[in-house]
């Protein structure tokens, strides 16, 4: 198919195109479980828009140049107690205060106070966008692939208005833990929100993609004890995010997901640089971090109780090829290092209590693995 040129177009299915183009006055809709992949050049002059729900998400993948906007409508978790979301612009040029006013039905507010928030990590802090707000960082536009908390008033999608990206993208991620060379504030960490730039899907690990992926393309930048990625899960378990490397099974991660990663790298002049590139991108997924194919291993899952309330847990994985030391990309230290439940490395400790403890599939039948439990005196757990 040489070209294009679109009309009145829904699209809940999975087509491929060379060029798109839809002329003024006309428009086209992918709706949420569909996607487009095109490996030529993309023009609007009309409406483009791209639908989402809870879990499915639709997809495009521009091969070419890109000429025009598209509206990602994409869905929010509602706010509330171990609720929000982490969320990144799926799109290039969306302007905060436009934005707030396109979804002011359905963003969440207080006040003058909207539910939209960067992560400063310089202070450990969050800070939530006002009518007032100078967020200097970004010259009054989300910038692209950094995430930001959000949240609906119950539930629902926000719109997205900007250009696709169509190239690769780049970020800068630093650690600024206290003590750490160039420093940070008081209580800086080493955490950095990132989030997926594309409007379409992303390998996330070596079982989504063998070699374009965000943790094989990355493995350099990220901390050698928390080469993961830790998703907010919003279950109001342990720490509140899921840690995902490469012990988990094929995780694809969806348009204008948000995550956390490790920086080991303080030097604010010379910061390490995450990569998303144009490779990376896939039509296929689920669920906002949902994983799919399973791979040939052994998972222990290790979880702490007061009563009948879980409290945390920590998952021990033994894989062929693996050691009793630090495995970077499988071995994860923990988000939160005053956890309820963290394990240690057997042999080589970093002095990091684990989320994920990796190992050689024959460990599992003769090996010690030190526990750390973090409780108030008098308390009763299981």
């Amino acid at each position: 198919m040489k070209k294009l040129t679109l009309l009145l177009c829904f699209v809940s299915f999975l087509t491929k195109a060379q060029n798109i183009t839809v002329a003024s006055g006309k428009s086209f809709t992918i709706e949420k479980t569909g996607a487009v992949t095109m490996s030529g050049n993309f023009s609007n002059a009309g409406t483009f828009t791209l639908n989402s729900d809870s879990n499915e998400f639709s997809s495009i993948i521009i091969g070419g140049s890109v000429s025009g906007n598209i509206t990602y409508n994409r869905y929010v978790n509602s706010v509330g107690t171990n609720e929000w979301d982490l969320i990144g612009a799926p799109v290039e040029g969306q302007s905060i205060n436009s934005f707030v006013t396109a979804n002011a039905s359905t963003l969440a507010s207080n006040g003058d106070a909207y539910a939209i928030g960067y992560y400063d990590n310089y202070w450990n802090e969050w800070e939530n966008y006002t009518t007032s707000s100078n967020w200097y960082p970004f010259n009054g536009n989300f910038l692209l692939g950094m995430g930001f908390q959000m949240a609906t008033i119950s539930g629902g999608t926000l719109k997205f208005t900007g250009a696709p990206a169509a190239t690769n993208k780049t970020l800068p991620i630093i650690d600024f833990s206290v003590g750490q060379g160039e420093g940070g504030g008081e209580g800086g960490t080493k955490w950095n929100l990132v989030a997926n730039p594309f409007p379409s899907y992303i390998h996330g690990n070596t079982s989504a993609d063998s070699s374009n992926n965000f943790l094989t393309i990355n493995s350099e930048k990220l901390h050698d004890s928390y080469q993961a990625i830790y998703g907010y899960d919003a279950d109001g378990i342990g720490s509140g995010y899921t840690v995902y490397n490469n012990t988990s099974a094929a995780l694809r991660i969806a348009p204008g997901q948000a995550f956390m990663v490790a920086s080991d790298n303080p030097n604010v002049e010379n910061p390490d640089v995450l990569s998303f590139t144009t490779a990376m991108r896939t039509t296929q997924g689920g669920d906002d971090f949902i994983a799919g194919n399973p791979v040939t291993y052994f998972e222990l899952v290790l979880k702490l109780y007061e009563g009948a309330t879980e409290i945390e847990d920590t998952k021990f994985y033994f894989k062929n090829g693996l050691s009793l030391g630090l495995d970077p990309g499988y071995d994860a230290g923990h988000y939160n290092q005053s956890a309820a439940l963290l394990s240690r490395l057997v042999a080589g400790d970093q002095e990091v209590g684990l989320a994920i403890n990796a190992m050689e599939i024959e460990s599992i039948n003769d090996v010690v693995i030190p526990l750390e439990i973090n409780r108030e005196a008098g308390e009763t757990f299981r």
